[in-house]
């Protein structure tokens, strides 16, 4: 009998230390689901006539208003850049790319009242001004485009 117990005490001390080898753990993945952010051009930025006979800038405001030396009365009708953003609600930052040397004679920088564009109920309005530098003696007259670039992050 005791040769017995000896057994069934050796053969459950193998049970017990076969179970406390294995072990499980639960992991957790954390996400946020986001609509993805688009935004188009609703409204082209147009600056209107802008004289090149001397060096000089042009500045474009939020509110479609041109001011500086540069700037001449007549032509297209100035209008700043609008941009409809649709993404989640909340805030977006947004930037803009550089200054832009591409037309001979002239650097076109872009600009925005805040880097920080609140969404609500999914879209949100971006308006876009900017400035034109010109050096007369390097610029050509005629129909001139540039571009830039917005970028909107969450």
């Amino acid at each position: 009998m005791k040769k017995r117990l000896l057994a069934t005490a050796a053969a459950s001390m193998m049970f017990f230390a076969g179970q406390s080898a294995a072990e499980q753990a639960t992991g957790t993945a954390q996400f946020k689901l986001v609509q993805p952010i688009i935004i188009t051009e609703t409204t082209v930025m147009e600056f209107g006539n802008i004289d090149i006979s001397a060096d000089g800038n042009c500045t474009l405001d939020y509110a479609n208003t041109v001011t500086g030396a540069a700037c001449l009365a007549g032509g297209n009708t100035s209008e700043s850049g609008v941009f409809t953003i649709t993404a989640n609600d909340g805030d977006v930052n947004v930037t803009l790319s550089g200054a832009d040397t591409s037309v001979a004679g002239v650097t076109f920088t872009p600009s925005i009242a805040s880097s920080t564009v609140t969404v609500a109920s999914n879209t949100a309005t971006l308006v876009v001004g900017g400035s034109i530098d010109i050096v007369a003696a390097s610029a050509s007259s005629g129909d001139q485009t540039i571009s830039y670039t917005v970028d909107v992050i969450y």
